[in-house]
């Protein structure tokens, strides 16, 4: 039987079947709106296996350091990233990844040609789906691999791109937010997000039934949308996961948030919050888009 693992990085329309699945109008209807669930045939890839991570996360550390993160021992939703310091390789601690206790994310994986290629028929599969104009709007796509423990938590948080979380090995429930739930999430959180602490986002347990709880299978994944709070819990099993992200022109978005937190917290007004007021958010972009160009971050 040929497996989907034997296919060239083409339009799944002429020669291959599609490596992720979702319904079209689904798509268009929700995304970067609101999650929706899909499913992909990524279960068994060989890139996806322990030994073949191992590999990854040790070329890694050695090549991109910075695109790489693990901790161990986090349990507490609201724990913020980087409070927990490995005390082990990388390569040790996926190898001992059942009593580890840990996460890791290795980002940007695609460096790796292999990966590339995998990035590359998962991106036009979803491509198919909706159509040129999504791709216009596009800035850059990755794809992020997720290692995680038995029964480990992942902290309540919020990301600067829209995801498709595929499950790849074992089962856990994810919290959903929504991204423009302002009880949950704050315009000034999402303004510290943007601009000085990417931990700004914090976890209101008196809120969680706001959450949409989803459980994730192998061979399920979710759509999140950018900014869309959320945190997991892993069942008693290791979980792999990986994450085909796009960045779309989110700087936009950002610039009006950062222009936001200095009229807040510099001149001491309450700021129109992004999207009531084009004339308002056009001002912002352009000051926010000429402060990061002297920063040397435009696209940031």
């Amino acid at each position: 039987m040929s497996s989907v693992l034997d296919v060239p990085s083409q339009p799944a329309s002429q020669s291959r079947q599609p490596l992720v699945l979702i319904d079209r109008e689904k798509f268009r209807q929700n995304f970067n709106k609101w999650h929706f669930m899909l499913s992909h045939r990524l279960c068994g890839h060989p890139l996806l296996a322990l030994p073949r991570i191992i590999e990854l996360a040790r070329d890694t550390a050695l090549t991109r350091p910075d695109d790489l993160y693990y901790d161990s021992g986090v349990t507490d939703i609201n724990e913020r990233w980087g409070t927990s310091q490995p005390a082990v390789p990388v390569d040790e601690t996926i190898r001992r990844i059942e009593t580890a206790g840990a996460w890791i994310v290795i980002k940007r994986a695609e460096e790796d040609p292999a990966y590339a290629k995998l990035l590359g028929d998962c991106m036009s599969d979803l491509l198919e789906v909706s159509g040129p104009e999504l791709e216009r709007h596009m800035r850059y796509k990755k794809i992020d691999v997720f290692v995680s423990s038995p029964n480990r938590v992942t902290t309540y948080h919020i990301d600067s791109e829209s995801g498709f979380l595929l499950q790849v090995a074992g089962t856990k429930e994810i919290s959903l937010f929504r991204y423009d739930d302002r009880d949950v999430l704050t315009e000034e959180e999402i303004e510290q997000f943007w601009t000085v602490d990417r931990n700004a986002p914090r976890y209101k347990p008196q809120l969680q039934h706001h959450a949409d709880e989803v459980t994730l299978e192998p061979g399920m994944g979710v759509h999140i949308p950018i900014n869309a709070p959320h945190w997991v819990k892993n069942a008693n099993n290791v979980s792999i996961a990986v994450s085909i992200n796009y960045h779309v022109w989110a700087s936009e978005r950002a610039n009006i948030y950062r222009i936001n937190y200095y009229l807040r917290n510099k001149l001491g007004v309450t700021p129109t919050p992004p999207f009531r007021s084009p004339a308002r958010d056009f001002v912002k972009r352009s000051i926010g888009t000429v402060y990061q160009t002297m920063r040397g971050t435009p696209n940031a």
